[in-house]
């Protein structure tokens, strides 16, 4: 089914873009946000009378996405994540990890935009890209490091307790007298 965007949405398109989705996308989850119309020919013509006006929204996108390409283009990020022997990590650095990290530092940035190419399996130094718009990608650099965790102490054996004699002799003199 083919629908018209009218706001941006990352993982189709961005606005006046005519995509084909499956029906149901469209019916429950599009058109209901206000996302998408169905393109049909009204629509189209429509969308053909507001070609300008989304043209200029567009472009003005285009700008926002060309200003924060140069705050973030080449950022490198630190990420910390349990590894083992020979630099492998156990897992690998996700989205997730790296969308929270970004946020940290001040980047709020949809985890959708974030593309890595292949899974980030080793420590060191790892380029990642960022799609900020159409025709704008980010490159930032993600810097996987070791998680160092507190020295773990050894833990000591119990130490059996002694048992006194004189205890036990006073509980034997105790039980005497008691009888």
């Amino acid at each position: 089914m083919e629908v018209i965007l009218i706001e941006d949405y990352p993982a189709l398109g961005f606005v006046g873009d005519v995509v084909n989705v499956k029906p149901g996308f469209a019916r429950n989850m599009l058109v209901p946000k206000g996302i998408a119309i169905i393109a049909d020919k009204k629509n189209v013509d429509f969308i053909k009378h507001r070609q300008k006006l989304l043209e200029v929204k567009k472009a003005e996108k285009k700008k926002e996405a060309d200003a924060f390409k140069a705050k973030i283009d080449g950022f490198t990020l630190v990420v910390k994540h349990a590894a083992g022997e020979n630099d492998k990590l156990f897992g690998s650095v996700t989205t997730s990890e790296i969308h929270d990290a970004l946020k940290e530092n001040g980047f709020d940035i949809d985890r959708k935009l974030i593309r890595v190419d292949a899974p980030i399996k080793t420590l060191g130094e790892h380029e990642i890209k960022v799609k900020l718009h159409h025709d704008v990608n980010a490159n930032i650099v993600v810097k996987v490091e070791a998680e160092h965790s507190a020295p773990a102490k050894a833990k000591e054996a119990p130490k059996a307790k002694a048992v006194e004699p004189k205890a036990e002799a006073a509980t034997e003199e105790t039980t005497e007298a008691a009888e």
